[in-house]
């Protein structure tokens, strides 16, 4: 494990916080990419990691960033692309899709999906030579509907549509690169309406020992799901042949 590099993005709380620490106890160094500095710094001297800044949404810092991580800790070996917001902050009331302002429009593309373009156009290619895997959250609401945040669902389908193909493209080198889609997990940005019921939350734990395992283990293109009550499954291409 000692030649096991991580680097993720989101991982100063919920599931990328998690997904730290168990890569951190199983030996691997560990970058844990954030803009949130103060829980970030926090956690990563808690479980032996190296924080690095990074705004996912902007290319130069994203950049930086992966910089910081080839020259402190080496090329990652595993990359777990997990930062990701909702359109309103958590406890502000969800919007009609008309009530939507650009800015908040914009906030949620640029975490959600730009963010995970830069980290595969960025890490993909170096990444090759040593060979690994990258892993990127997306959700159930990318395989169904969320009528109280449209652009949510919009941009996890996107991500279950961007890791497949991208994962077909490069079916023939050494890094894998499937997607993760939890179901309500007990993190900052689930609405509290989300929180009680048959479909409560799981603990973060939960998810991000299925996003290490598919790290570690996952085949390229998977796209796996985890509900609370059930045991995780793959789910394959549309009818369509997609």
């Amino acid at each position: 494990m000692a030649d096991e590099v991580a680097l993720v993005t989101g991982g100063a709380t919920g599931i990328g916080a998690e997904v730290c620490r168990q890569l951190a106890a199983s030996g691997a160094r560990v970058a844990l990419c954030d803009v949130n500095e103060r829980d970030g710094r926090q956690h990563a001297a808690a479980i032996g990691a190296t924080f690095i800044p990074c705004d996912v949404t902007r290319y130069d810092a994203f950049a930086d960033a992966v910089a910081t991580c080839e020259s402190t800790l080496g090329v990652p070996t595993f990359v777990h692309l997990n930062a990701g917001i909702m359109t309103v902050p958590t406890g502000d009331a969800f919007l009609a899709i008309e009530a939507v302002s650009l800015e908040q429009y914009r906030r949620i593309m640029g975490v959600n999906l730009d963010g995970v373009f830069h980290g595969v156009k960025l890490l993909l290619p170096r990444m090759r030579v040593k060979g690994g895997a990258i892993t990127i959250t997306a959700s159930i609401a990318g395989l169904g509907v969320l009528p109280i945040d449209p652009l949510y669902a919009t941009t996890k389908y996107g991500l279950i549509g961007f890791g497949r193909s991208v994962a077909a493209a490069n079916a023939s080198g050494n890094v894998r690169i499937n997607v993760l889609c939890p179901g309500v997990v007990d993190t900052g940005i689930v609405p509290d309406a989300f929180r009680t019921g048959a479909h409560g939350p799981m603990p973060p734990a939960v998810m991000a020992a299925e996003a290490v395992d598919l790290l570690r283990n996952g085949a390229n293109g998977e796209v796996r799901v985890k509900l609370r009550d059930r045991e995780a499954f793959a789910v394959g291409p549309t009818d369509l042949g997609a």
